[in-house]
């Protein structure tokens, strides 16, 4: 089963995706794996660059099996075991201290409903059960993310309601010069975080390509071939780098 990143995304396999009206508002559904799903949300709240946590729905499809403290919420920094935020849970509407809700809601561990704002591109993982429903709405952006990196893993995906090229994600060091040696790389994780699939890019400066065809340094395989790999919205993916260096992901299309 695939296991997802929500970077502010999508879930990996969330092919769902609709544009409605001229406010270029969407969403996007996917399915879950069991234990962490990384992903990115591809969409922002109205009028504001950041997504809310409570955008992030959950559905068993009305079986009553969520809701009830086993659904939960983190970000992750670094390396696997370093986990930062406070760790919102997924709470049935009944269990809402203020008695507001109307449906299943994020809140802290006593129940109180969750205001955070996830940042743009910011990669957070949900922890459930497989094969339940994880949908995001919100407006389109067409704006470059940027952020900068920390040392080890840097959780992130795409972060746009449309498909985006691997080669969309490029790295600076200021023109320093230290990047592009095969220190830096990108993987997909599914489940636990010894889990890693994906064949492993290493991002390669442009003198090191084979075919001698790169302008800038490039994402490719352990030979330098430039890799051809797309990655669908809301993908989590984790990039391994070093700390303070400058992270774009250019959108896929322009509103």
């Amino acid at each position: 089963m695939k296991k997802l990143i929500f970077a502010a995304a999508a879930v990996a396999g969330m092919g769902a995706f609709a544009l409605e009206s001229a406010n270029v508002v969407g969403y996007n559904t996917g399915a879950t794996g069991s234990d962490n799903n990384f992903v990115t949300i591809p969409f922002a709240d109205i009028g504001y660059n950041t997504a809310d946590i409570q955008s992030i729905k959950i559905s068993d499809g009305g079986a009553g099996m969520i809701g009830w403290g086993t659904e939960t919420f983190a970000i992750w920094e670094g390396l696997p075991t370093a986990v930062v935020g406070s760790g919102f849970v997924y709470w049935d509407s009944s269990l809402d201290p203020a008695q507001e809700a109307t449906s299943c809601y994020w809140g802290d561990a006593a129940g109180n409903k969750a205001a955070y704002s996830i940042a743009p591109g910011q990669g957070v993982v949900i922890n459930c059960a497989s094969d339940l429903e994880v949908s995001t709405s919100g407006e389109v952006s067409d704006e470059q993310i940027k952020f900068t990196t920390v040392q080890d893993n840097n959780f992130t995906g795409n972060p746009f309601p449309s498909a985006i090229d691997i080669q969309s994600i490029k790295i600076s060091d200021g023109g320093a010069g230290t990047i592009g040696w095969g220190t830096e790389t990108f993987a997909i994780w599914e489940g636990l975080p010894t889990a890693v699939v994906g064949s492993g890019f290493v991002y390669w400066d442009s003198s090191l390509d084979p075919a001698q065809e790169a302008t800038s340094c490039y994402w490719g395989d352990a030979a330098g071939n430039k890799a051809a790999y797309s990655i669908a919205p809301g993908q989590g993916v984790v990039v391994n780098c070093a700390a303070d260096l400058e992270v774009t992901i250019d959108a896929p299309f322009a509103l």
